[in-house]
């Protein structure tokens, strides 16, 4: 639906799960952002070769039990990286585990939406440190239950938002009279202007989106509004390159309540 068909999946899945011959925590996966999960991944891709055709497909996903620990598997990194099998080679894959099963309305799909993100290469916008994007994309927060959308910003450069569907002005043509814009709202399927770029340099740019409580998002009609960010490209994922630009009054640590609203 974000692409607006412009991607599709068709799933096969493997009719019973497979018992792997190690215990759980052999690769130290208990702890977020530890252990070897690069290893684990290319174990379970092995234990399923010899019944899995893998040259037939664009990406595979490993699902962990619903009732795996966090002590043994607390997350499920992606891996767009090239591992060679039986029938060729795997260009594309996930792991899950236990945060694929948090109890929140859509956790499941949350997750692997948000590690299928990263085999489209695009960044995780949440920052170890301080917050500087918040909840305003799955790629920041995919355990949000407030705006869940991707980014104008995002869509554009997977090409899910067309030329005539943007606009893109250089910081040298702006001037004190300003420019008017009219934004069609970014989640609504609609015809129309979804974003609006101002070049800064050479690898900056701010974005000014209109988001509003439809599609995935989630937002109380006080934080709808004119959403404005700045992403640096030359920073890497995890570091801080996208930052929304606050509101006048804004104070939330998630950043809910930064969107311009009408008159600001």
């Amino acid at each position: 639906r974000v692409s607006e068909d412009r991607v599709s999946f068709s799933f096969q899945i493997l009719p019973k799960f497979l018992r792997l011959d190690f215990p759980s925590t052999k690769y130290n996966l208990g702890t977020w952002n530890t252990g070897d999960s690069f290893g684990y991944w290319k174990a379970t891709l092995a234990a399923a070769d010899p019944l899995v055709d893998y040259s037939k497909f664009d990406v595979v996903y490993t699902l962990s039990p619903k009732t795996i620990p966090w002590s043994s598997i607390a997350y499920g990194p992606a891996f767009p990286i090239k591992v060679s099998v039986e029938d060729g080679f795997v260009l594309n894959g996930t792991i899950s585990g236990a945060d694929a099963y948090m109890n929140f309305p859509g956790a499941a799909w949350k997750w692997m939406a948000h590690e299928t993100g990263h085999l489209f290469v695009l960044h995780d916008l949440y920052t170890i440190g301080a917050a500087t994007f918040g909840e305003w994309d799955l790629m920041s927060n995919n355990f949000s239950r407030n705006a869940i959308e991707l980014s104008s910003w995002n869509r554009y450069i997977s090409d899910w938002l067309d030329e005539k569907q943007i606009d893109c002005l250089e910081l040298s043509s702006l001037s004190p009279a300003g420019v008017t814009r009219n934004l069609a709202p970014l989640s609504r399927i609609i015809e129309g202007q979804k974003a609006q770029f101002v070049r800064l340099s050479a690898s900056r740019i701010l974005v000014m989106e209109y988001r509003t409580s439809e599609g995935f998002d989630l937002l109380s009609k006080e934080n709808e509004g004119v959403l404005v960010y700045v992403v640096d490209t030359k920073v890497p994922s995890q570091k801080g390159g996208w930052s929304v630009q606050r509101r006048p009054g804004s104070s939330d640590s998630n950043f809910r309540d930064a969107a311009l609203r009408l008159g600001e």
